[in-house]
């Protein structure tokens, strides 16, 4: 079952949300808001903590909320971009997932889809969490028995591996490689 407003007023006056502020509760969500640590890989240097960035068409970044969360063992949460941001372009990819008992800022991974360059800004309402409650706590929760590589992240914070999904590069030319079919 979704939680409404009442039960996130609750979790996040107990520490569950730092800092905490009743004006980004919905009802049923909570509004997430920008912190100030980028990721770029096609800048130099890739990685800043500035008060706000500018996004150009095409650009992926990964950001940060400024909210650290405290995840209950027995509640999980979806994070969902606001719409305003969506219909500005601005997406963010599929990873919205937030286990139970995670504990940490959330990584954002932001895309401008649109024609125009986008300045996102510090403070930036850019996502609501929709918390959902489980049926049971799970025998082993995220941060538990070795499992939850980002538990306790602070800022963005890059894949803990690129070991399954490596880089592909032509030798030379820096273009994508191509399949053995002669398929792009």
């Amino acid at each position: 079952m979704i939680k409404p407003d009442h039960w996130i007023h609750k979790f996040g006056e107990a520490g569950g949300i730092l800092p905490f502020n009743p004006e980004q509760v919905n009802p049923a969500s909570y509004d997430v808001t920008l912190g100030d640590h980028w990721i770029c890989p096609t800048r130099d240097p890739e990685e800043i903590k500035a008060d706000s960035i500018v996004l150009f068409p095409g650009e992926v970044i990964l950001a940060t909320t400024r909210e650290y969360l405290k995840m209950p063992r027995d509640v999980v949460c979806d994070l969902k971009l606001k719409s305003s941001l969506g219909r500005l372009f601005i997406n963010h990819s599929l990873s919205g997932w937030i286990d139970c008992n995670f504990q940490g800022q959330v990584t954002l991974e932001l895309q401008n889809i649109g024609p125009y360059p986008r300045t996102i800004s510090v403070g930036t309402r850019v996502a609501q969490l929709v918390f959902l409650g489980m049926e049971s706590p799970p025998d082993i929760a995220y941060g538990e028995g070795a499992r939850g590589h980002y538990q306790g992240q602070t800022g963005a914070t890059r894949s803990w591996s690129e070991e399954f999904f490596p880089k592909s590069v032509a030798p030379d030319t820096g273009a994508a490689t191509v399949s053995k079919a002669g398929k792009k």
